[in-house]
């Protein structure tokens, strides 16, 4: 039934996908109706978001006018949705616009329902709920890291290094001046790319090995050029 919804849409694929995005609206409406009709709603935090940008690899959606999508280190797939909602404690209609990302979630619930976490080990999220109330107007965090075998990055502030140890290129954008990534800095500002790489080699130098294997390498092409990824 949400297949013959769209079609007006004549890929295949992207009516397929446009019906699956359909049901998951409807379910999502539900649950969140069903919360309501328990009187849970206070007490619930709800927490909506992608895992990753979308697959352009397999035709079903674009991530315009960012460069790239799941599997890449560029803000096609690394930049996603994120809603949360808690009824009496974060205002309708909030935007915060400082980067997060997912390990929060687990941070964030840890704090408001009171667990003490064990304190042998680092912890990377952060509580959001200052954040999205407005309470706490810092930056939740000062650098962000990402990590896929042989494909790496780093975001400090405004700046963002993509490592590709396959290919042997690195990258440098300024995400505030140039979302897009076209303008790549890196022989252009050599100390900020080193800060950048020093910052990751310090984050790396703490981590295991990684546990997921490498399954393919995935090459990616636009107008600026061929990447490899790992997946």
């Amino acid at each position: 039934k949400y297949y013959e919804q769209f079609a007006n849409i004549k890929d295949p694929v992207k009516r397929i996908y446009a019906a699956m995005i359909k049901k998951l609206d409807d379910d999502v409406g539900r649950l969140m109706n069903h919360v309501d009709s328990l009187g849970l709603s206070e007490n619930t935090i709800i927490v909506f978001l992608s895992d990753n940008g979308g697959a352009v690899y397999n035709g079903t959606t674009d991530n315009a006018p960012y460069r790239g999508g799941k599997l890449t280190n560029f803000e096609g797939g690394i930049k996603i949705p994120f809603m949360m909602k808690w009824k009496g404690k974060i205002n309708a209609g909030t935007v915060f616009t400082q980067p997060v990302i997912s390990l929060d979630i687990f941070a964030t619930i840890a704090s408001v329902i009171g667990i003490d976490l064990p304190t042998d080990r680092k912890f990377d999220g952060v509580n959001l709920i200052p954040f999205a109330n407005g309470k706490n107007k810092s930056a939740p965090h000062e650098t962000l890291f990402w990590r896929s075998d042989f494909n790496k990055a780093v975001r400090k502030g405004d700046w963002k290094l993509i490592v590709n140890e396959y290919d042997n290129f690195n990258q440098l954008y300024n995400i505030k001046t140039d979302s897009i990534e076209k303008h790549n800095l890196y022989l252009q500002k050599p100390d900020v790319a080193n800060e950048l790489q020093h910052d990751l080699d310090n984050w790396e130098s703490e981590l295991i090995k990684p546990l997921w294997p490498r399954v393919v390498n995935y090459v990616y092409k636009d107008d600026e050029g061929k990447y490899v990824f790992a997946f």
